[in-house]
C-alpha cells in the first residue's frame, strides 16, 4: 500500500509566523536555515550564488542567476523565462557619447578637409572614456550600427558675409555628411545647423564634429579672419545594435 505523508497546514503557517515574528526573514531553498542578515526574503537554487532576494533596508530586489552583468537588462523568452542580457544583445539603443562645447568657440575659414582646427573641442557628459581631447575625436568602442547627431549655432566673428558649413567626419570613410549654409552669417543673427549620420562602424573608428566658414558661392573665404563664433555645439552618438 502506498503511504502519503501530509504536512498539516497549521504547521506550515506556524513556521512562517515564527519566522516573521522572530526575525522578519523568510528563506526558501536548499539551505533554508541560513539567510543573509540584510535580506528579508531569499529564494535560493541548489547553487547558493543563484538566488532572488529582497534587501530589508533598501527594498531592492536582486535577481542573480549567473547571467547578470553591469548595465544588463532583464528579458524574457516566449515561456516567460527571464535572462539578463547586455543592451546590444537585447537590441536596445544606447547613447555611447554625448558632448558639447562649454564656451564660445571659433571655427576657421576652410582650407583643407579634416583640418584639426575645424574640429569642435567637445566636453563629454557621456562616453568620456573614449573621447580623445587632443584629437577632438570620439573612438567607436565596438562594431555595430550607429546614429550620429550633431549641431552648430554660430555667428560671423567679423561681420563678413560668409556662410557656415557643418560636417560629421568619419575617419574610415575619409569624409561624411555635411550641411552647407546658404544664408550669410551676421554679427548677431547667425545660423543653426544640424546633421545626422547613420551607418555601420567598426571598433576603433573615429568621429568628429567639424565646422568652418565658406563664401556664399561655395569657395573658401579669401580672408582668413572671416571666421565664425559658435555659442552652441553638440554631438550625440547612439549605438543602435
Amino acid at each position: 500500500m502506498k503511504t502519503t505523508r501530509l504536512v498539516p497546514t497549521f504547521a506550515i503557517g506556524f513556521m512562517l509566523a515564527a519566522a516573521t515574528i522572530a526575525s522578519a526573514q523568510v528563506k526558501i531553498g536548499s539551505n533554508p536555515t541560513t539567510i543573509d542578515p540584510s535580506n528579508n526574503l531569499e529564494v535560493e537554487s541548489t547553487d547558493p550564488a543563484k538566488r532572488v532576494s529582497i534587501n530589508k533596508n533598501t527594498g531592492k530586489v536582486t535577481i542573480a542567476d549567473g547571467s547578470q552583468g553591469n548595465g544588463f537588462v532583464l528579458t524574457s523568452d516566449a515561456n516567460g523565462v527571464a535572462t539578463w542580457l547586455p543592451l546590444s544583445t537585447a537590441k536596445i539603443p544606447q547613447t555611447v557619447f554625448n558632448g558639447a562645447i562649454t564656451a564660445p568657440t571659433t571655427v576657421p575659414t576652410f582650407t583643407v578637409h579634416d583640418d584639426p582646427a575645424q574640429r569642435l573641442p567637445l566636453v563629454p557628459s557621456v562616453g568620456g572614456e573614449n573621447w580623445l581631447p587632443a584629437e577632438k575625436r570620439y573612438t567607436i568602442p565596438a562594431d555595430g550600427s550607429y546614429s550620429v547627431q550633431v549641431g552648430l549655432s554660430c555667428n560671423s566673428t567679423t561681420g563678413a558675409g560668409v556662410v557656415l558649413w557643418t560636417r560629421i567626419w568619419v575617419v574610415s570613410e575619409n569624409g561624411g555628411p555635411l550641411f552647407k549654409g546658404t544664408s550669410p552669417l551676421g554679427g548677431t543673427a547667425g545660423d543653426w545647423q544640424s546633421v545626422v549620420y547613420t551607418g555601420r562602424l567598426s571598433a576603433g573608428d573615429a568621429i568628429s564634429l567639424e565646422g568652418y566658414t565658406m563664401q556664399t558661392d561655395g569657395n573658401p573665404p579669401i580672408n582668413p579672419i572671416w571666421t565664425g563664433t559658435c555659442g552652441r555645439a553638440y554631438m550625440t552618438i547612439t549605438k543602435i545594435e
